[in-house]
């Protein structure tokens, strides 16, 4: 039988190691629609993929989704490690989204970048 002593020296170490660990991996795969909603949206927001052990979030004004710009629309997203990025959207994607369809989107930016995926929540 394990002793209080080695049990709470064991709990100790992976109380430290775990979290450790946990922010060490970087997940390309953007959150679901909703995660994090960055308040004063007035549209859709998404979280975009972690990449160098941080993440940004991205509104799409629901103006933009109900009269999509022949042009598209540059957006940049949320700050975070102290930078920003830009995400391109053409007519096209902001009509497909609007239509209930899903967008999968690579971010530009300082070295690194994000995948956003948009969609309306069902």
């Amino acid at each position: 039988m394990i002793s209080r002593r080695d049990f709470l020296k064991g709990s100790l170490a992976t109380l430290v190691l775990v979290p450790i660990v946990g922010c060490s991996s970087d997940d390309s795969s953007p959150s679901a629609p909703g995660d994090n909603i960055p308040s004063g949206c007035e549209g859709l927001s998404t979280t975009g993929s972690s990449s160098s052990g941080h993440i940004h979030t991205l509104c799409v004004p629901d103006t933009d989704l109900s009269s999509p710009p022949a042009s598209g629309v540059t957006y940049t997203t949320s700050s975070d490690s102290g930078h920003t990025h830009t995400v391109n959207l053409n007519q096209s994607q902001l009509q497909t989204i609007e239509g209930g369809g899903r967008v999968t989107i690579t971010s530009s930016g300082p070295g690194h970048t994000h995948n956003f995926l948009i969609e309306k929540a069902p």
